[in-house]
């Protein structure tokens, strides 16, 4: 099978369908350099684990979302606005299972399956 984690993923959110992924250059790099701080480290792994056990913050839920618009191909400008709209203005637990899928996106491949 090929590895198409690169590719983005269309993801049902916001009335609509977005193309999203983490795993595109430039977010990889601002994830390898700023990362997502918080309990147990910035690495997307210590996301994920966040995420697992319910600790994750709203901070974690709109980074994840913000980049991984980006890395589907969304200018910042374009990606801000999204999540200001529909994020930043919503309850936390409406985009908790969209950040989640964006976030698997650096750890399994498009059918789902570990990479």
């Amino acid at each position: 099978m090929t590895d198409t984690t690169d590719t983005p993923r269309p993801i049902i959110w916001a009335g609509g369908s977005h193309h999203m992924t983490l795993n595109q250059r430039w977010v990889r790099s601002v994830l390898s350099v700023r990362g997502l701080p918080g309990d147990f480290g910035s690495t997307p792994a210590a996301a994920f684990k966040r995420f697992e056990q319910g600790v994750a913050s709203t901070d974690d839920i709109e980074q994840v979302i913000y980049l991984g618009l980006i890395g589907g191909g969304l200018s910042r400008e374009e990606a801000d606005d999204l999540v200001d709209k529909h994020v930043r203005a919503r309850p936390v637990l409406e985009n908790l299972a969209t950040a989640v899928r964006v976030l698997s996106t650096l750890f399994a491949d498009q059918e789902g399956e570990a990479a």
